[in-house]
C-alpha cells in the first residue's frame, strides 16, 4: 500500500488528527472541533470546523465523505464527495446535513466524515 506524506497543521489545541480506525481502512476518520455539542435539525446543512488544515502533495486529491455510521444516524456530508487539491490550505471544514425528521447532536470530538487520498489524473479532451 502506497503512502504519502500529508503536513499536519493544528488550527485549535483540541483538534484531533485523522486517523485509521483499522489496518486496512481506505479512509481517516474526521472529527469535529467542537467545545460545546450543537443540534442539527431535521433537514438542516451547517458547516462544522475540523481544527486542523493539511497541506496535499501535488498530484493528489482528497476527497471527503460520509462515515457509514453517522449516515445510519441520518447524518451526511452535504456536497459528498467534497474535493481538497494541493491548492487548499484553510482549515478543513465539513458541510453535515440531517436528512432525518428529528434533531440530532453533533459533539466535542465526535467522529463525522471521513478523507481519502487519491492521485490526480487528468484528461484530455478530443473533440471528434
Amino acid at each position: 500500500m502506497e503512502k504519502i506524506e500529508i503536513a499536519f497543521r493544528k488550527i485549535v489545541d483540541w483538534a484531533k488528527i485523522p486517523d485509521y480506525d483499522t489496518k486496512g481502512a481506505a479512509g481517516c476518520d474526521i472529527s469535529v472541533s467542537l467545545q460545546d455539542e450543537i443540534v442539527l435539525y431535521p433537514h438542516e446543512v451547517k458547516t462544522f470546523p475540523t481544527g486542523f488544515a493539511i497541506k496535499i502533495p501535488s498530484g493528489y486529491e482528497a476527497q471527503i465523505r460520509s462515515r457509514a455510521g453517522m449516515a445510519r444516524k441520518g447524518i451526511v456530508v452535504a456536497n459528498a464527495p467534497a474535493t481538497l487539491d494541493g491548492e487548499h490550505i484553510d482549515e478543513i471544514t465539513v458541510l453535515l446535513l440531517n436528512v432525518t425528521d428529528k434533531p440530532v447532536k453533533i459533539l466535542p470530538g465526535q467522529k463525522v466524515a471521513q478523507m481519502v487520498f487519491s492521485p490526480i489524473v487528468k484528461a484530455q479532451f478530443i473533440q471528434e
